[in-house]
């Protein structure tokens, strides 16, 4: 097979497969031997946040490798992908090639499982055994969904270190519909002894993580803001907060390092689509913001770095999102919220999320296409920026 037949069976998997994702991974990699056995876990979940504090840490870990003059491998796993899916998987900041996905993708087919995997199923299957064969000591892994039912918290291994970056409201359907259900969800993927690295969240979400921890007779580290002079590699105020976890995870590591490597590493960080600059003049900047707490988040930055400025917005949202929530947000600084719609079959329509938002007050224009979108929203001589979805994003810098 090529790899975009893989590719294409692997993606026409079940989004959310009848089992448990954690019980899928089980059956999988015992069948495969335990390919992560002996590997260094760095786990991370939250609501938002967790690709920023996984390319912090897997940037400060490469630093740190190549100060020991290049004594291990660092191994990366997120999701979702922009452009294309070897994205997920990296080592040493280098995607996974074409060739060895569909090798990979192919042996995996092949194996016949009592649970039936998703497509984020298969991807870590291929992450976790390609991994294996590089040598890698060190696997970031971002979750999926959730935590405790979660793909990634299903490995024999149990994590060096466990961070939960924040808590909001999202994917409710599958995880609770209050702040405290939903930590709770996220707190699945704390094991005994291990110690707890706790990102800006609410007090009552994170008070259920530090019972949590006190049960599992986990180490807490509630993690602050970065101090403002420290340079960063992503851009946004709320990347400090991001950045914070991450230096308390590389600090639980225990690792012999110093300030200077750590500061290497956040100076270094990529993470593309996160409040990414794609033009000065006129300034468009792309964020991945998908919902309410995400685009708070935004927002604040904005502000922070335009106190004075009214925004062009361009918005293509998911029909599942609660895209009125994350309009309420930007009202206060949008001159206009020109709408789109995602080439997906989850897309909520442009002309509907257009009328949508000027029920709630604002002004909004549904446009055809993205490109329609910035013609017009050039015209308003304002920043623009253009949020709503990661796939959005991603068909943008699929297309520069």
């Amino acid at each position: 097979m090529t790899y975009e037949e893989v590719v294409k069976i692997i993606d026409n998997k079940h989004r959310f497969g009848k089992a448990c994702g954690r019980d899928v991974t089980r059956e999988f990699l015992e069948v495969l031997g335990h390919p992560e056995a002996g590997m260094h876990i760095i786990h991370i979940a939250g609501t938002n946040g967790k690709g920023s504090v996984a390319a912090f840490v897997s940037s400060i870990l490469q630093a740190a490798s190549f100060a020991l003059n290049n004594s291990f491998k660092v191994g990366l796993f997120t999701s979702p992908h922009l452009i294309d899916y070897t994205e997920r998987i990296q080592i040493d900041g280098k995607q996974i090639s074409r060739e060895d996905v569909t090798r990979l993708g192919q042996e995996l087919l092949e194996i016949q499982l009592k649970l039936e995997p998703t497509m984020f199923d298969y991807w870590l299957a291929i992450a976790l055994l390609y991994f294996k064969e590089q040598g890698v000591k060190y696997i970031v892994l971002e979750t999926g969904l959730g935590g405790r039912k979660d793909s990634t918290n299903g490995l024999s291994e149990a994590p060096e270190v466990c961070a939960i970056t924040s808590i909001g409201l999202e994917h409710t359907m599958y995880l609770g519909n209050t702040l405290e259900a939903i930590a709770g969800e996220k707190a699945g993927i704390i094991k005994p002894g291990v110690p707890v690295v706790i990102g800006d969240m609410p007090e009552a979400a994170r008070n259920v993580i530090l019972a949590k921890c006190k049960e599992e007779k986990c180490q807490a580290i509630v993690a602050g803001r970065l101090a403002e002079q420290v340079e960063l590699g992503l851009f946004g105020k709320y990347q400090r907060n991001n950045a914070k976890v991450a230096v308390e995870i590389i600090k639980a590591l225990d690792l012999p390092m110093d300030d200077s490597i750590i500061k290497a590493g956040l100076k270094k960080a990529v993470w593309p689509g996160r409040m990414q600059v794609i033009s000065q003049a006129p300034f468009i900047m792309v964020d991945g913001a998908h919902n309410p707490s995400g685009v708070q988040a935004l927002f604040d930055s904005l502000i922070w770095e335009f106190p004075n400025e009214k925004f062009s917005f361009i918005m293509a949202v998911m029909a599942d999102k609660d895209y009125l929530e994350m309009a309420r947000i930007i009202l206060p600084r949008a001159q206009m919220i020109y709408t789109v719609t995602v080439e997906s079959d989850r897309a909520l329509q442009a002309k509907e999320l257009a009328e949508d938002i000027e029920s709630i007050g604002g002004n909004a224009i549904s446009c055809a296409s993205y490109e329609e979108a910035l013609e017009k929203a050039k015209g308003q001589d304002n920043p623009i920026i253009v949020f709503g979805s990661l796939y959005f994003i991603g068909e943008i810098l699929g297309g520069l």
